[in-house]
């Protein structure tokens, strides 16, 4: 399929988890992804993270958003930051 961004976007979807017990995983997806979908940007921390700082500017910049929930993701605070962002942001889950 052709993948379009809208204006103003960066990345196709943004890969949300927490570092201690997703990591893998999500490398694992993003991996998957660019297999399945060439052209596909995909935001993964380990890849594309300059400034925790600007995590919400990071989902603002994301067209859609994919939690990992694993062990220990609602108690990260900036796994909260991002939930809390992506909804206020309305992006679709």
């Amino acid at each position: 399929p052709e993948l379009t961004l809208a204006t103003g976007m960066t990345y196709h979807c943004f890969n949300s988890h927490i570092w201690s017990t997703g990591q893998d995983a999500v490398a694992a997806i993003k991996k998957e992804l660019l297999l399945l979908l060439p052209g596909i940007n995909v935001f993964l921390d380990v890849d594309n993270l300059d400034d925790i700082g600007a995590l919400e500017e990071y989902i603002r910049r994301s067209q859609t958003i994919l939690f990992f929930l694993s062990r220990g993701y609602f108690h990260s605070q900036n796994c909260l930051r991002e939930i809390r962002s992506s909804l206020e942001m309305d992006k679709p889950l």
